[in-house]
């Protein structure tokens, strides 16, 4: 028994969408069979907010050229938007202090790494057996194996 016949046996049990085989179904989609009739395009006029809102930014600009014309023209003063930003700026005085800061922190550093980097270990000498000093002892000598170390003087490290 298929697929098909098993579905039609049950047809008056089923709702009619359910009806619709997986055939009919991939044969709907198909771009060429669908008509999209249904769907409303909208017109495009220049009557749309689009248009509308373009039309009254480009005379605002205008308007505000003219206006921005007529404040610098007047006297020596400096425009209202550059007294806005200059009041929100730090000072000149006060950037050359910060500068100035800056600079002897960087000064501070480089001195700093320079004696750093140029620094050395003190030297330390070694001797290969040191015990050799313990075992000095005046008595219990075995010939050949021993020099005299009475008037040896053992050296730190020099300055």
């Amino acid at each position: 028994m298929s697929f098909r016949t098993l579905l039609r046996s049950q047809a008056p049990k089923l709702n009619r969408p359910a009806l619709r085989t997986s055939n009919n179904i991939i044969r709907k989609r198909w771009a060429s069979t669908e008509s999209t009739s249904n769907e409303a395009v909208k017109e495009e006029t220049f009557s749309n907010n689009v248009w509308r809102n373009t039309i009254i930014l480009a005379i605002a600009g205008v308007v505000w050229y003219r206006v921005d014309e007529r404040m610098t023209d007047q006297g020596d003063e400096k425009h209202p938007f550059t007294r806005w930003i200059e009041f929100h700026m730090n000072k000149s005085h006060e950037n050359d202090e910060i500068a100035q800061a800056n600079l002897d922190n960087a000064n501070k550093i480089a001195e700093y790494r320079l004696v750093y980097q140029d620094a050395q270990r003190p030297p330390i000498y070694r001797m290969r057996y040191p015990e050799a000093f313990e075992r000095a002892s005046p008595r219990a000598l075995v010939a050949g194996t021993h020099c005299d170390l009475s008037d040896v003087n053992v050296r730190g490290p020099s300055l």
